[in-house]
């Protein structure tokens, strides 16, 4: 009897895990956030600190730059709907 209700218990805790899996939101644009930034630092990387460069616009927005770093992946699709 024992083994027959923990076995139940466990199909029931996988059963509902793979349901939250299965229902769970998916962005609209999956890895917008990181592919634009990879592509502005390949056209701005090289000019580093000074204008126009990747450490210009990192220095300017550095207390805030997490929820910066947020709202343009909300704003790009970014996150699970």
């Amino acid at each position: 009897m024992h083994k027959k209700l923990a076995l139940f218990t466990v199909l029931a805790v996988l059963g509902v895990i793979g349901a939250g899996a299965a229902v769970a939101g998916k962005p609209s644009d999956p890895g917008c956030f990181g592919t634009d930034r990879a592509a502005y630092a390949t056209v701005n990387g090289s000019a580093g600190h000074d204008f126009p460069g990747v450490g210009y616009y990192a220095s300017q927005r550095a207390g805030d730059n997490g929820t910066i770093n947020q709202d343009y992946k909300t704003g790009c699709g970014g996150d699970p709907s």
